[in-house]
């Protein structure tokens, strides 16, 4: 955790972004503020953390996801955002002889060496949904046309994260946002979720440079790929939800019920399985099993941040609001729920009576 000082500074930095965002009276005066706010938030935080291993990688990820969190939910999260890509791009395992492994290695000095901020696009938010882009072979790199509905820090990220699927070979691409070719839409979220800074985001004509794209041969290389990305995910997005949780259940003094204390008790043993899984990530059936494991830790999460909301949704309509959006984040509930066997029907159901 942040020292003292440390953290009275994360504090006032938080607390000064919010301020200065709710003063803002137009679109450009708000993007102006959180740009500026962001920045003092990011000096008072290390968003690129470093690990002897992807466990000890985590665990300093976690600590800054936890110490934004607890503050500002919205926030947390838009940290999370940034962290998840960077931690899995950089224990993702490759063979370091590998062209994949040296673009790795050159990307990754430069975002620690300029200190940039990373965003990911795609996501699972429209059933069966596909890859929306068009590629186009180009000189130095190739061209990229389409639309991402949801991209966060869409306004502070310098780079964009995503993946294409061709024919017989999908794409992994890092674009540049401060380009041309890269244009921002509108907050998809209002209230206090507007935050997290998440914009749709169009490409025309946007050129993708060659030492920014690696292939991926094989679908099967993807999902293992997407797998081990989206578990990263899971585990930073809990840590982010569940410091908030704790801070509000000690805040208006819940009580500690015994299926509250269980469900902490199973979650430290699933988040102590996880991180030996990721040490241990090196094979297609590894990262399966951490995917399945950090897809229930992500349930058992949502269903406390939910059971938190009802209990605290007369004293803070806008926490609870806010506690409530980790059912609908990738994977949404009801797709985990499906996978344990549940209806989509029983699942709607448990989505209706959650909220």
């Amino acid at each position: 955790m942040l020292g003292e000082k440390s953290l009275s500074a994360s504090i006032d930095a938080i607390a000064a972004l919010i301020a200065a965002t709710g003063r803002a009276t137009d679109d450009a005066a708000w993007r102006e503020a959180f740009c500026d706010g962001f920045d003092r938030l990011y000096a008072e935080h290390d968003l690129h953390p470093d690990g002897d291993t992807p466990a000890a990688t985590f665990e300093a990820a976690a600590t800054t996801a936890r110490d934004i969190a607890e503050q500002c939910l919205p926030l947390g999260v838009a940290a999370v955002m940034h962290l998840y890509p960077f931690c899995a791009l950089k224990c993702v395992p490759l063979p370091w002889w590998s062209p994949a492994s040296l673009k790795r290695g050159r990307l990754l000095r430069d975002i620690q060496e300029n200190g940039l901020i990373l965003a990911n696009a795609g996501s699972e938010r429209v059933r069966g949904a596909a890859s929306p882009l068009r590629l186009v072979n180009a000189r130095d790199g190739v061209l990229v046309n389409g639309s991402y509905d949801y991209v966060s820090l869409a306004h502070v990220a310098d780079l964009v994260l995503f993946s294409v699927d061709g024919k017989g070979h999908a794409v992994f691409c890092v674009a540049d946002m401060f380009d041309a070719g890269v244009r921002i839409g509108p907050s998809r979220f209002g209230g206090s979720m507007k935050l997290s800074d998440t914009c749709s985001m169009t490409f025309e004509d946007h050129l993708v440079p060659g030492d920014r794209l690696m292939m991926i041969p094989a679908a099967s290389t993807l999902h293992c790929m997407t797998q081990y990305q989206r578990s990263w995910f899971h585990l930073l997005l809990a840590e982010a939800y569940l410091a908030r949780i704790e801070h509000l259940r000690r805040h208006w003094d819940l009580p500690q019920p015994a299926e509250l204390l269980a469900s902490l008790n199973e979650l430290a043993f699933l988040r102590k399985y996880s991180l030996c899984l990721l040490d241990d990530a090196t094979s297609p059936s590894a990262v399966d099993s951490l995917s399945r494991v950090t897809a229930a830790v992500k349930l058992r999460v949502s269903l406390m941040a939910q059971s938190t909301a009802e209990a605290i949704r007369a004293h803070d309509a806008t926490s609870a609001q806010e506690l409530g959006f980790i059912r609908r984040q990738p994977t949404c509930d009801e797709k985990i729920l499906e996978s344990l066997g549940v209806s989509a029907l029983e699942a709607d159901e448990r989505q209706k009576l959650a909220s």
